[in-house]
């Protein structure tokens, strides 16, 4: 009885599973690119940020520095900001105020990083789940039409295999695409924390806050 009713639901057929992967291939690409262009905005201009900030530094106008960091929206300007706020209205020393500021920023970069390895995991067996249901389906036509011969067979599995590829085809960019991210998110950390060292160093020794 429960294998009968089990059997008729695998006869739906596997096109619902081909919706599905056309689905989550869209929802793939929207975030791939989403991501890619809210990490590249993070990263920002390395070098374009260090030669504001020098030439704000020679002034020694603690505001400007501030008010520099507040209008760049890459990373390295607002974890820098974060710690020198850390420091100057809660009195924590350095290394706990940056690390504070990098596990924030580290959070906000991989916002959305594990749908795609959620994707590039499970695409696969989603399309692997289309294929037997495919296989199923095509043995039963052939047990209810034993005249049809193999030929059936053959064209049911050609028919669910395109639930494997259509998986493939989900998986393969969603994984590139997470390696990718997480070593651009990589650099961007290293940067990051490179740049609020440096600035902080020189900060504090102009006398602004002091370093702990």
């Amino acid at each position: 009885m429960l294998t009968q009713k089990l059997l008729s639901l695998a006869l739906v057929g596997t096109e619902w599973i081909i919706w599905l992967l056309l689905l989550l291939s869209i929802f793939s690409l929207a975030v791939i690119l989403e991501k890619f262009w809210v990490l590249r905005r993070k990263r920002g201009n390395s070098e374009s940020l260090r030669q504001k900030i020098s030439g704000v530094l020679k002034k020694k106008d603690h505001k400007a520095i501030e008010d520099t960091l507040r209008e760049e929206r890459s990373s390295s300007a607002e974890v820098a900001l974060k710690v020198i706020r850390n420091i100057k209205e809660s009195g924590i020393d350095f290394e706990d105020s940056l690390s504070i500021a990098l596990s924030e920023e580290k959070v906000i970069l991989e916002s959305r990083i594990a749908i795609l390895g959620t994707l590039g995991s499970n695409a696969p067996f989603v399309g692997l789940f289309g294929t037997v249901l495919g296989i199923i389906h095509a043995f039963h036509i052939l047990a209810l039409n034993a005249k049809g011969g193999p030929a059936i067979v053959m064209a049911g599995i050609s028919e669910a295999l395109v639930a494997t590829a259509l998986g493939l085809f989900v998986a393969i960019p969603a994984v590139a695409a997470y390696n990718y991210f997480v070593r651009y998110i990589k650099k961007i950390m290293v940067e990051s924390e490179n740049f609020a060292r440096l600035l902080v160093v020189v900060y504090s020794n102009s006398g602004a806050i002091n370093k702990g």
